[in-house]
């Protein structure tokens, strides 16, 4: 299965000017500023090694001055990549693809990649945004010599939503999309659980779910029609497919604004795709390795999902 997350999802970008904040502890209304009895015990304490901040109210009000700027502004990031994929299609090679990034919201409004959508809602809990996005799978008959005489499976568009909720405990992503240009039809389901932790400069993502893809879905990409019928490579017709996949995701930053960005994925087909005469492979494996510029932004807020 060729992978449609071209662009990665563990861009963790930082906020100039501001310590970094946990992906939990963004937007909400900022509490009342404290008063100076309430002030006095804090300047005590003050010798003691500083924490970075975990909520909302442990900003200061010019931090959260910061946040609400960037969300009521606009900011922007940009990168480039290299992505290398197998996706299991019988004599198909993995590829290695170089992949530009590009990420600009203005307010809750958002581009990335070709990615567009809108914020509609976020706490320190939750965020949820819908939106559209390419969908990159195409299969080609000249893709390889045991495709011969297969019917061009062509790229399509996707309507999306997306919601995550988030704690101390990691996060958790629901994400639901359909094919709007009717190329299958079909609709996909993704649900996942990561938790980020820091091991010394880096940032450490571990995470993993299962995707549900629904039959006009994997007949479209993995079923074989009677026309495209030949010896060894007979009629098939599938129905849905459950599969499961982990993923391990690292980054760290490289200045004020530079950030490295690297991913490692590995799907594993569910029966209706691995029975398929077009997959000779039980799973997809994935790479991704990049660099981000980044200015004033919180592209965290915009992931359209955890994976």
């Amino acid at each position: 299965m060729i992978s449609r997350t071209l662009a990665p999802m563990l861009l963790l970008l930082a906020i100039a000017a501001a310590p970094r904040a946990r992906a939990d502890a963004l937007p909400q209304p900022a509490p009342a500023a404290a008063t100076q009895a309430e002030a006095a015990p804090a300047a005590a304490t003050r010798a003691q090694p500083a924490q970075a901040p975990t909520k909302w109210s442990d900003l200061t009000p010019e931090q959260q001055a910061k946040i609400k700027a960037v969300l009521q502004g606009s900011g922007w990031s940009v990168g480039a990549g290299v992505t290398e994929a197998d996706p299991g299609y019988v004599g198909f090679s993995r590829q290695a693809t170089f992949v530009p990034q590009f990420f600009y919201h203005y307010g809750r409004f958002f581009v990335s990649g070709l990615d567009v959508g809108y914020l509609f809602g976020f706490s320190r809990h939750y965020r949820f945004s819908v939106g559209v996005s390419p969908d990159f799978r195409r299969v080609q008959a000249d893709d390889s010599p045991q495709l011969a005489g297969l019917q061009t499976r062509e790229r399509s568009v996707d309507a999306n939503a997306n919601l995550t909720l988030l704690g101390d405990w990691g996060s958790w992503n629901l994400s639901a999309s359909h094919d709007i240009l009717h190329r299958s039809n079909g609709t996909d389901l993704d649900t996942g659980y990561s938790h980020g932790f820091k091991l010394g400069g880096w940032n450490i993502t571990p995470g993993i779910g299962v995707e549900w893809q629904d039959a006009d879905e994997v007949d479209y990409y993995y079923g074989v029609t009677p026309a495209e019928a030949i010896p060894g490579r007979p009629v098939y017709t599938p129905g849905s497919s459950l599969n499961p996949h982990v993923g391990l995701g690292f980054s760290t930053d490289l200045g004020a604004h530079w950030s490295f960005n690297a991913n490692l994925g590995y799907t594993r087909f569910g029966s209706a795709i691995h029975d398929s005469p077009l997959i000779d492979r039980s799973g997809s494996p994935s790479i991704y390795i990049g660099f981000t510029y980044s200015e004033n932004t919180l592209r965290g807020l915009f992931r359209r999902r955890g994976r």
